[in-house]
């Protein structure tokens, strides 16, 4: 893989995936599997359950909105303008608060792994059962609690 320029535009296609929307801004091609950057969009209501990656870190930078992030046994309410940094190994999840979405920056490091997980969850549909989600998920190195 080599890393490419790329030049992200507000035109980019926006997809549905996990109940909410993202906007792919960086692929792992693009990065030689080093980055995978998403802005989600996650209207009022929206939630990521609690889970563990065991073979990426994530970087979440609120730019609008709010949300909560469970982080172990810690729950973080953050505003506009917050950056949380999860090593992995850490159980965390994420829902929105209040009336507006919010949009969320998402960094995935190391990024193929965690794109390959994506990329089959979407593959599989809207409607996939937590069941199913799981055991893809396991095959990533992605446990839900």
């Amino acid at each position: 893989m080599t890393r490419t320029p790329k030049i992200i535009t507000p035109e980019e296609k926006t997809d549905s995936l996990l109940g909410g929307m993202r906007n792919l801004l960086l692929n792992s091609e693009q990065t030689a599997g080093d980055v995978y950057l998403v802005e989600g969009l996650m209207p009022k209501g929206s939630e990521v359950p609690l889970h563990v990656h065991t073979k990426e870190d994530e970087i979440f930078h609120v730019l609008e909105g709010e949300v909560e992030l469970m982080l172990g046994d810690e729950t973080i309410h953050a505003k506009e303008g917050t950056i949380i940094y999860l090593p992995r190994n850490i159980q965390h999840g994420i829902k929105t608060l209040g009336e507006e979405t919010a949009r969320v920056l998402n960094y995935v490091i190391p990024g193929q792994n965690f794109e390959n997980f994506f990329n089959e969850m979407k593959q599989l549909g809207k409607d996939v059962s937590p069941e199913k989600r799981s055991e893809l998920a396991s095959k990533y190195g992605i446990s839900f609690l």
